[in-house]
């Protein structure tokens, strides 16, 4: 799908302009990123809303880092944006925090929430801001749950662990960029007694 916004020569010209170098990065990047998602929509677990993906790059301050905008935009004040490196800053309220290496794990992380909730037994709870990384250890640790890490799915804050007949989320970006929402675990599971298991060792 073709973006919107500068593309091409004119988005050099006016890298150029503001920055007094171009950047053939940045080009193109946005113009695969544009090429691969622009205009995707769907109804995200992760933001909490329906998202739109529409990159573009508008360079007006050389005191800004020259970046993509609007690659995730969402009905509330949270969205996302590209870095130089391809990697995918969260972002809220004028804070950001770089949370996945690309796109595509963001796109992953929230498949999974789609596949998760499909299981019947629903189950959450929130965590001190410090506990995340100790409970997914924990969880981790316990054979009898055996559940094991989901990469291609999960952030450097927000993390995807699937069992047999279970799928475990841990996050504390939100709570990190200053949302009143805690960290939390969510749990989908086939059956209660796991589902309460995994809450167990969170409390």
């Amino acid at each position: 799908m073709v973006g919107s916004g500068l593309t091409g020569d004119a988005l050099r010209a006016q890298i150029a302009a503001t920055y007094g170098r171009s950047d053939e990065v940045i080009v193109g990047l946005l113009e695969r990123l544009q090429s691969r998602y622009g205009g995707l929509s769907y109804l995200s677990g992760l933001f909490g809303s329906q998202v739109r993906f529409a990159p573009v790059c508008e360079p007006e301050d050389p005191t800004e880092e020259l970046e993509i905008l609007y690659a995730v935009e969402t009905q509330s004040p949270a969205g996302a944006s590209v870095k130089r490196t391809g990697e995918v800053e969260l972002g809220m309220d004028g804070s950001g925090v770089v949370e996945f290496v690309g796109l595509d794990s963001l796109i992953e992380c929230d498949a999974v929430f789609d596949v998760a909730g499909e299981l019947p037994v629903k189950e959450t709870a929130y965590l001190r801001h410090a506990a995340v990384d100790h409970v997914r250890a924990a969880l981790l640790a316990r054979p009898d749950l055996g559940l094991r890490p989901v990469p291609e799915a999960s952030g450097q804050r927000s993390f995807w662990l699937q069992g047999e007949h279970t799928w475990v989320f841990l996050t504390s970006v939100w709570a990190e960029l200053g949302s009143p929402l805690p960290p939390m675990l969510r749990v989908w599971s086939q059956d209660e007694g796991t589902a309460s298991r995994v809450v167990g060792v969170a409390r």
